[in-house]
């Protein structure tokens, strides 16, 4: 399979591909992925009858998105395994918005993939009548705010076009001072859209522009993802103007409601406030888009001992391995080239300082009795100190027992209440027991909650 860059002419051969699928992942949009390409380094190729899309994360790994079209999955998925292995990283691909590839995908190799749909990754889809019209008592609050902007400002809609895309700019620039953000996430989107404004036209870019009182109040763009589904890429608005957010939305969704049955909004990211939201609005579709990483014998072999020893689902596992291992911080002791006994040392910050939370001690039942718990502890707590990146070890004990295992390698006998904010739950599975021991390190006061932020 041959890799190359992609240029504003492959519009149509991606769309060749992605129209006759139908994806409605926002992901596989060309004006999306031509517009990202400097901050992903995409690249597509074409290989037995799929259009691949090759990319590379901000931490440097390379991912690929399902492969759109038809042929042997099992071919293709090998062919992938293969590139990913030459680029020194284990295939991991994503975007699978269908079922059926994940269950191919296990079939043809069983036991090798890992399997997750993170929440903050679902696009938000929208039946373009609902977005129009917003009838319906749910919608109330919505249209409360158009009719109090109606009623605040003397305002016209126009299509975005080269004539008042400067006005657009100008609007960007106001808020991006309003919310004094110079992430790089955000770097990264500015540079997004000024790719799209400079080549609007030939990506097949349509927005509309919101004007109050002879000033640029919101706009907004998108692109056709198929024939059914039209995808909203970007909306910024003034919120000097109250209600102009919810004005470009409708107005927006009545001019696209003719030729389109839906309205992918894209996704919430995982950020609470746009979150909420995106649900007030009421998606028709929550689209799950898994990702598949291929696993390391060794993982496959921790994924085993994790599901025999606490009997949790594959799915719970499959996600911690996909987003929260990491294979040098996973002590493990092996007899007869298997492993029997692990534990993992997850960094997490918390309201009061650095914690280094010891997760998931497990020894297979025919191997315990044998001091292999211990020594692992004993390792993890070497490891912990060396660092010194520490304020304190914390974990979760499950007994009695694991109790005076770990108070004999110095963690005290406390109770100490830990809560996690995080969309992976590290705890017991019931709040109410997620009473930690503790080993403070570097003279740190011994905390009276734990807070993982």
């Amino acid at each position: 399979m041959d890799f190359r860059h992609i240029r504003i002419t492959d519009k149509q051969l991606l769309q060749r591909y992605t129209f006759a699928d139908g994806t409605r992942n926002c992901d596989m949009g060309f004006a999306n992925i031509y517009c990202w390409q400097d901050t992903y380094h995409s690249e597509i190729a074409e290989y037995g009858g799929f259009l691949l899309v090759r990319f590379i994360y901000g931490n440097g790994e390379t991912g690929y998105m399902q492969p759109i079209g038809e042929g042997d999955v099992k071919d293709v998925v090998a062919r992938l395994r293969e590139d990913a292995t030459q680029r020194g990283c284990a295939l991991r691909i994503v975007g699978i918005t269908r079922q059926q590839w994940c269950e191919r995908m296990e079939e043809a190799f069983p036991d090798c993939f890992a399997f997750s749909a993170p929440r903050s990754l679902c696009d938000y889809i929208y039946t373009a009548a609902d977005l129009a019209s917003l009838q319906g008592a749910h919608y109330k609050p919505k249209r409360n705010h158009i009719n109090r902007f109606k009623a605040l400002y003397d305002y016209r809609y126009e299509r975005l076009t080269s004539d008042n895309m400067e006005d657009c700019l100008a609007l960007n620039r106001l808020w991006q001072q309003a919310h004094d953000d110079n992430s790089a996430s955000e770097r990264e989107e500015q540079a997004a859209m000024r790719r799209a404004f400079a080549n609007f036209d030939a990506l097949g870019l349509r927005g509309g522009v919101l004007y109050a009182d002879n000033r640029a109040a919101a706009f907004t763009y998108g692109s056709p993802l198929n024939r059914d589904t039209f995808c909203t890429h970007v909306e910024k608005a003034d919120t000097s103007f109250d209600g102009a957010g919810a004005m470009i939305n409708n107005l927006f969704a009545q001019e696209l409601s003719s030729e389109y049955t839906y309205i992918n909004r894209e996704e919430d990211l995982g950020i609470e406030g746009l979150r909420f939201s995106k649900l007030s609005y009421r998606p028709t579709i929550l689209l799950h888009k898994y990702s598949a990483l291929w696993l390391s014998e060794r993982a496959r072999q921790i994924r085993a001992l994790w599901q025999e020893v606490f009997g949790d689902e594959r799915e719970f596992v499959d996600n911690f391995l996909m987003h929260h291992h990491n294979p040098e911080l996973c002590l493990t002791e092996e007899a007869d080239g298997k492993v029997v006994a692990m534990l993992h040392i997850i960094p997490m910050n918390s309201r009061t300082g650095r914690v280094a939370y010891i997760y998931a001690v497990a020894t297979k039942a025919e191997y315990r009795r044998r001091g292999l718990a211990s020594a692992l502890v004993d390792k993890a707590v070497g490891l912990i100190e060396q660092t010194g990146d520490y304020d304190i070890a914390a974990l979760i004990p499950s007994d009695a027992a694991s109790r005076r295992l770990y108070a004999a390698h110095g963690f005290m006998e406390t109770a100490i209440p830990m809560h996690f904010c995080h969309d992976f739950d590290f705890g017991t599975g019931d709040t109410t027991r997620d009473l930690a021991m503790v080993r403070p390190l570097h003279g740190t006061p011994i905390p009276t909650e734990i807070t993982i932020i």
